[in-house]
């Protein structure tokens, strides 16, 4: 058998990915993955089109078409209410996964931890492994999951490197207060670590919660923070694989010398469709979210009425469902509602470390359809009610 590098076999595949062949076959209901609804404007595609048809078919620019960069710095500069550098401190990356990558490359070495609060977004594990360092797992504390900073304290050793933060949290919709920041920014300064955020959500806060990153609203973290985004979900175009990384000066020069050895650039005609999209609407983003809100309220009502614990999440796409009271193990659960319930969700062993600290939970999207959220957890419900799984013992 061919030899596998270590941090290959190190990252495991997503619980997940065993439900899907079944769910396509079956045709279930899909509550599981955070497909935004909608799609680009009509002017985005053609600009794509026309820059195929006229020859942007090349390389462009590795740090990104200046013009995106300067359009996402106005953005940037409007929304966090401080001034962005288009010219220094952005590079677009080939989504938002690529940008995570190319910091944590240009921020640890091989050996290096990387903090990660637990339950995680699952693909963060495995894309530290890949840049050759090595997660530590902080848990998240209560039932609200909080960022504590006495556990993110204890984890720190002489190797520890960094901090990969996920505001707003996926899976759990955590919304991180002023009190947990102010305790994340005692530990990066103290042991002078980088932050790493990924905010792909940070436009999605609900019930008057505020979102707070480096850049904006916890200056005193900015010089040492690589802010990572995406365009996948305000813009509906999760397809085109189009992020970025905000950086200080000197850490995007470092990401950029590591961006052009991974990708070299992002896709060079859809770049220019992003360009065609301009500034993107606050009316437009405030009804996406208004109308998430709203499914996530169907959400969690149902999920309660079916026998669920559930936090209600304060931002984000995604809330963890709590199964203890209904399941021996939720891969059980989740492999049982999509065989004889026709629904997908996500069992928690993607969300934890060992998988087995996740058999208490589900993670539910709460940002599709809304016939497609409310048949799906009718389904939930009456398969409960019909088939229900003994507790464990």
């Amino acid at each position: 058998m061919t030899r596998l590098s270590r941090r290959t076999a190190r990252v495991t595949p997503m619980a997940l990915a065993a439900l899907l062949p079944a769910a396509r076959e079956s045709g279930a209901i899909d509550l599981a993955l955070g497909i935004p609804q909608g799609r680009p404007t009509q002017s985005a595609v053609e600009a794509a089109v026309a820059a195929l048809r006229s020859g942007g078919n090349q390389y462009a620019d590795p740090a990104g078409l200046p013009a995106l960069r300067r359009s996402l710095a106005a953005e940037l500069s409007r929304v966090r209410g401080v001034p962005v550098d288009a010219e220094h401190e952005i590079t677009i990356s080939a989504g938002a996964t690529e940008g995570l990558l190319v910091a944590l490359i240009a921020a640890t070495d091989p050996g290096d931890e990387v903090l990660v609060p637990q339950p995680f977004f699952e693909n963060h594990p495995g894309v530290v492994e890949l840049a050759g360092a090595v997660p530590r797992f902080v848990p998240l504390t209560g039932d609200a999951w909080r960022l504590d900073g006495a556990a993110l304290e204890a984890a720190v050793t002489p190797r520890t490197r960094a901090v990969l933060l996920n505001n707003p949290h996926n899976p759990t919709g955590r919304v991180f207060d002023r009190t947990e920041f102010d305790a994340l920014t005692a530990v990066c300064e103290r042991h002078d670590l980088t932050l790493i955020t990924d905010e792909v959500y940070d436009r999605f806060v609900y019930d008057g919660h505020r979102h707070l990153s480096p850049v904006g609203a916890v200056p005193a973290l900015r010089h040492r923070s690589v802010v990572v985004g995406s365009l996948s979900k305000t813009r509906a175009m999760s397809g085109w694989r189009l992020g970025y990384c905000l950086a200080p000066p000197a850490l995007t020069a470092a990401l950029r010398r590591v961006h052009e050895r991974t990708t070299l650039g992002a896709p060079h005609p859809l770049q220019h469709g992003a360009v065609a999209l301009g500034p993107t609407e606050e009316a437009s983003v405030a009804t996406a979210r208004a109308l998430f809100q709203d499914r996530r309220d169907l959400v969690c009502e149902a999920l309660r009425r079916a026998g669920c614990a559930v936090r209600t999440p304060q931002g984000g796409w995604f809330g963890l469902a709590g199964t203890a009271a209904l399941a021996r193990d939720s891969r059980e659960l989740a492999r049982r509602l999509v065989e004889h319930a026709g629904v997908l969700v996500a069992p928690g062993a993607s969300f934890f470390a060992p998988p087995e600290a996740g058999d208490d939970w589900v993670r539910i999207a709460l940002v599709r359809d809304h016939a497609q959220v409310r048949a799906g957890l009718d389904r939930i419900a009456a398969h409960l009610t019909r088939t229900p799984i003994p507790p464990r013992s």
